[in-house]
């Protein structure tokens, strides 16, 4: 089969061996093993801040929620991972796609809000990033709003409001609110088991990315062009599943789920596909079927960064349960709050 965009990620899922499972707490992870190891040049995002060569700041003076402005003066492109948080400036953001920024160049990349309570410039106009990805259901939800405003306008847009309602739901599923409803502050409180997570789940031998299990359901997986991406990003993906572990509040064992493993990386190769010119450099694809929900960056025929889930809406999923669980609580907690307030 000749390579093509279309049969990209297939070519890419065929290469990758799952791992033998770790487990912590409500969290499994597979190791996706590859001994194929990508050629493109590039930096994260991190290590771009930190040496001063890349710039992320307002669109201008006035600020749009939709919109940072980004700027490489370095002679390498760097790679900004999907889900990824900016913080400071007048609020903070996550990013929308992966993207891989061209050396020496001024882009435009959208964001979505995740501090809806605020609206200035507190520290520095300066962007910066932390330590953490969007957690894995809300980076779900946006991920999938995103694909359709990309296929139905070609605008790689997030439902803003979804997002925010989603990070409040968080805020009081986990009990855990801010002055400035900070997804931030979310993650902030619960750092340390949080951290026992990071610390349980490092990469082995030729792993290239990861799959995760939260509870009972397989939830997604990261898929990099080389070992030493996944090895530098690997703490911000854990953080992000480990938050939603943690969000499950109970002392239940899981065991790993190793042929619902495999037929998520099935499901994944076999999904519907469609290609959109990228931000900056590459190609973008959004990959979507009644099972799985994706996005993928590829440059010169080579996949970068793919990030898919599972639809966690399907019936009989835990996730699915929990959903409808929490919006009883949340009427539940309404009611007793409008009691205790006299409403």
């Amino acid at each position: 089969m000749s390579l093509t965009y279309a049969n990209l990620i297939q070519e890419r899922i065929e290469e990758v061996v799952l791992g033998e499972p770790t487990i912590h707490g409500q969290m499994v992870m597979f190791p996706l093993l590859s001994e194929e190891e990508g050629t493109a040049d590039y930096i994260i995002l991190d290590e771009a801040i930190a040496n001063g060569c890349a710039h992320v700041t307002e669109i201008d003076e006035s600020g749009t929620v939709p919109e940072v402005k980004f700027k490489n003066s370095s002679d390498k492109r760097i790679f900004m991972m999907e889900g990824e948080e900016l913080v400071g400036a007048k609020q903070n953001r996550t990013l929308n796609l992966s993207i891989l920024a061209p050396a020496e160049k001024e882009i435009t990349i959208p964001v979505t809000c995740v501090e809806s309570g605020r609206w200035r410039t507190c520290e520095s106009e300066r962007f910066d990033t932390s330590d953490r990805v969007h957690y894995s259901r809300g980076r779900r939800k946006k991920m999938e709003s995103v694909s359709e405003n990309m296929n139905f306008y070609n605008r790689p847009e997030a439902n803003q409001s979804e997002v925010w309602k989603e990070i409040s739901s968080k805020e009081l599923r986990m009990e855990s609110f801010s002055p400035t409803s900070s997804m931030g502050a979310i993650f902030e409180k619960n750092k340390g088991r949080i951290s026992d997570y990071v610390k349980a789940f490092t990469a082995v031998e030729n792993q290239a990315g990861m799959l995760v299990m939260v509870g009972d359901d397989i939830v997604g997986l990261d898929l990099f062009d080389n070992k030493e991406t996944l090895k530098k990003l690997m703490p911000k993906l854990v953080r992000s599943f480990a938050l939603d572990a943690i969000e499950l509040n109970t002392s239940k064992k899981y065991q790993p789920r190793t042929e619902d493993a495999e037929d998520l990386l099935k499901k994944t190769a076999t999904a519907n596909k469609s290609m959109h010119p990228a931000i900056g450099d590459g190609k973008n694809l959004r990959l979507q079927s009644e099972e799985v929900i994706g996005g993928a960056l590829s440059l010169d025929y080579q996949m970068i960064h793919l990030s898919v889930f599972r639809n966690d809406d399907l019936p009989g999923s835990t996730n699915y349960r929990h959903a409808r669980g929490s919006r009883v609580r949340r009427a539940s907690y309404r009611r007793s709050h409008r009691r205790r307030e006299g409403l």
